[in-house]
């Protein structure tokens, strides 16, 4: 094949890939509505749409994201502060980079910030949410792009072609790279910045020109205003190279130079915010029972990767240390490749080192973990699976590299995102079932609106209406709060029974369902176990508990009780797993939200009958939505108190 012809090919072979990898992506922003975490993170954007900065109030209220922990003394309302925002009233949890390009892409798409009305009523009418969820995912989509591109160039760079398509297939198509590349959050331009990072230091080692240092300079700016973590991780990667930087001309120079860049895209904002004062008194995850053990199970959990890279590292560093003894095509294959080997080694195993020591415990989730690795973990991979490849043919090994990488994660099932097209549910549903509901609901314009956390960021979100965190607010205020007061309590019902199979039992029995009275029974079968618990916690439930199940469905009732109590028995074993839920027995929705924000702050006093809402919500109205996925309360407004002794 000719030269001309061979970069006509490799063009479109590159064309073809990106263009895949976006599309995944693009597919998957509209596939499911937002998470907590998104949700987080568009009401910081519409603060910044607002004020210009990501404030700590939204709707005329604090915003809630995270533990409880820091006190709020002599609020009447509130008990605790948020741990996300400083006294400067900005967040300094997250960084603000990610916070400001949702917000460009709402300003670029009319969506402005919400404000308080005159009314309860939703301003965002069912027909919205799609939209409302796609347009602060696009910019994930735009650095998932970018990424792209650069794992195909680092990779091409540190181990040549073979592995820069190997690269390139990997961050294109894995599960988790779309998904990375179609959330409202961090994450996509994280891996951005970290591999910018990284192929601006393996210039400097190479190279070592001022225009390397200047770039990997201000690619540390854009990290550490995207994942602190993640850039002091690559701080300490940078200063582990520095004896093999000092080869280099006027090195001390251009590192002087870098630095002062460095410190001046940080420390101003350090200072203004907050950020230290902030993190201070922050529980940490290593110093919780049970953080070796957590971290121990974690390589367990990746076993391909484990294998890959334990093989391949161990014949790059035999092909190394015995080169005059291997076969040429394993040295050439794996050999020459030994700075490169050495350098993601070491940067990988720095940045799971400053996850686990550095994170707080509030964080402490293996998602995230991941994400700090998956840079030089894919890089690893694409150049052990091209390494492996180039034995086979040299002249293919473009070819076979990235072909290997695809069978590798169809063969696991990493490839389609988890919202498959198999799944023909409408995964919007539920928030377009809860917008319809407070649509109708008419609520007073006094009522106080609480949802549990952090399914109040959603329903905030998707709603426009001043929800609030029901976790921080005084059980004093509660009991005494003189107007009505609404409760939307996340929750986990077990799938419905198709209303056409229920429609066929009536038939069978001899009785005649209409498809609306079928599709009620399949939401009332599967709300059973959690209308029998809600009896005793409130003055009335709709359906009520105890209503008569016609005999030909009774068994399938029975069927719902069993999958509920399995599926809370799964939930205990997932979560029992983690390390802020060792030693709990987290079954319910509640349980969950209770252990996880009350972790530090005495949960068993906090929770069951101990809960801030419990007695006064003994006079709600309880309602379940299995098809809006939680169960909203309706607490009436206190009765005034009578004078016993008459008027007058």
């Amino acid at each position: 094949m000719s030269t001309g012809r061979q970069k006509v090919v490799g063009w479109s072979a590159l064309l073809v890939l990106l263009a895949v990898g976006t599309g995944l992506r693009c597919w998957a922003v509209g596939a499911d509505p937002f998470w907590d975490d998104e949700a987080e993170s568009s009401i910081n954007a519409q603060a910044i749409l607002d004020h210009g900065l990501p404030t700590d109030h939204f709707l005329g209220q604090p915003v809630y994201e995270n533990i409880m922990l820091r006190p709020w003394p002599g609020h009447a309302e509130y008990e605790f502060k948020d741990l996300s925002y400083s006294a400067r009233g900005v967040t300094v949890y997250h960084g603000w980079l990610p916070l400001y390009t949702i917000a460009g892409s709402m300003a670029l798409f009319g969506q402005g910030p919400d404000h308080l009305t005159d009314s309860l009523k939703p301003q965002h009418t069912v027909d919205s949410v799609r939209r409302r969820t796609v347009v602060p995912r696009l910019p994930a989509v735009v650095f998932g792009l970018v990424f792209m591109v650069l794992m195909f160039v680092l990779g091409r760079h540190m181990g040549g072609p073979a592995a820069g398509w190997a690269a390139l297939m990997y961050a294109a198509v894995a599960k988790k790279n779309v998904y990375y590349g179609s959330q409202a959050r961090y994450y996509s331009l994280t891996l951005v910045c970290i591999a910018g990072c990284g192929w601006a230091l393996w210039r400097i080692l190479r190279h070592g020109r001022w225009r390397d240092y200047l770039v990997g300079s201000v690619m540390v700016v854009l990290l550490f205003h995207t994942h602190a973590a993640s850039c002091f991780a690559m701080c300490l990667v940078g200063g582990l190279t520095l004896p093999w930087q000092r080869r280099h001309e006027r090195v001390w120079t251009k590192i002087g130079a870098s630095l002062l860049i460095v410190m001046a895209g940080t420390l101003p904002w350090v200072w203004w915010t907050g950020y230290i004062s902030n993190m201070h008194g922050t529980p940490l995850a290593w110093r919780m029972p049970g953080f070796l053990d957590v971290v121990i199970k974690y390589p367990t959990h990746r076993p391909v990767e484990l294998g890959l890279f334990v093989i391949g590292l161990t014949v790059a560093a035999l092909a190394s240390a015995f080169t005059g003894r291997m076969p040429r095509r394993l040295v050439e294959s794996f050999g020459v490749r030994r700075g490169a080997y050495t350098l993601l080694s070491v940067w990988a195993g720095v940045m799971f080192l400053v996850f686990i020591w550095c994170i707080p415990a509030a964080s402490f989730f293996f998602t995230r973990l991941s994400l700090m690795i998956a840079v030089p973990c894919m890089l690893l991979g694409a150049m052990i699976v091209s390494g492996a490849a180039c034995m086979v043919s040299q002249r293919w090994a473009s070819v076979v590299a990235p072909g290997a990488v695809l069978v590798i994660l169809l063969s696991t099932g990493r490839v389609l995102p988890d919202s498959s097209a198999s799944n023909t549910s409408d995964r919007f549903e539920p928030i377009r079932t809860v917008l319809a509901y407070l649509e109708d609901a008419d609520l007073p314009q006094d009522t106080r609106l609480y949802a549990t956390p952090n399914w109040h960021l959603i329903v905030t979100y998707y709603t426009g209406l001043p929800i609030q965190n029901i976790a921080p607010i005084r059980k004093t205020y509660l009991d005494n709060y003189p107007g009505p007061i609404v409760l939307l309590r996340k929750e986990r019902f077990v799938p419905p029974v198709d209303w056409r199979e229920i429609r066929s039992l009536a038939e069978s029995a001899g009785a005649a369902l209409t498809p609306d009275q079928a599709r009620d029974w399949s939401e009332r079968l599967s709300s059973l176990v959690q209308r029998s618990e809600l009896a005793a916690q409130v003055a009335r439930v709709s359906p009520p508990a105890d209503e008569p199940i016609p005999p030909y469905l009774q068994p399938t009732a029975a069927r719902q009780r069993q999958r509920t109590d399995r599926f809370r028995e799964l939930m205990r074993w997932h979560t029992s797993s983690t390390l802020m839920f060792r030693g709990n027995n987290a079954r319910t929705s509640m349980d969950w939200w209770q252990t996880y924000h009350y972790k530090f702050v005495d949960p068993d006093s906090r929770s069951g009958a101990n809960a801030n809402f419990a007695d006064r919500f003994r006079s709600a109205l309880a309602v379940p939505l299995p098809r809006g996925r939680c169960i909203v309360y309706h607490c009436p407004a206190l009765k005034p108190a009578t004078n016993p002794g008459g008027g007058g």
